[in-house]
């Protein structure tokens, strides 16, 4: 995310996924070897979510504000990334996909919350 002219919303978001990520390297480095390598594609996904925040240049408004409704904005974003299969997190341009599909899972719950 870039640096220096920030609003509020991705200060608070940046804070949110450092936060979030650190604690879960916290609690994969207290697993056992067996448990870490169980989840080697959960912890490959949150360093690839971090990454993109830590580097990507303008995240759209939408994908802020659609992140901020969430406490663990990584966990969401992981359970899309399962629940669509065609998902992907290897390059920005997928992430930024997921992020269009958390936007447009929102807007159906919106809908049928009416």
């Amino acid at each position: 995310m870039r640096r220096g002219d920030m609003s509020d919303r991705e200060i608070e978001l940046l804070k949110r996924i450092e936060t979030e990520h650190t604690i879960f390297k916290y609690r994969m480095l207290a697993s056992t070897a067996a448990e870490v390598y169980e989840n080697c594609n959960v912890i490959r996904f949150y360093e690839c979510i971090y990454e993109f925040f830590q580097y990507a240049g303008d995240i759209e408004k939408e994908h802020v504000n659609a992140c901020l409704h969430y406490e663990n904005i990584i966990e969401a974003l992981y359970q899309i990334y399962i629940k669509y299969e065609y998902l992907r997190c290897s390059r920005f341009e997928d992430i930024e996909e997921m992020l269009s599909a958390l936007v447009e899972e929102q807007k159906k719950y919106a809908e049928t919350a009416d």
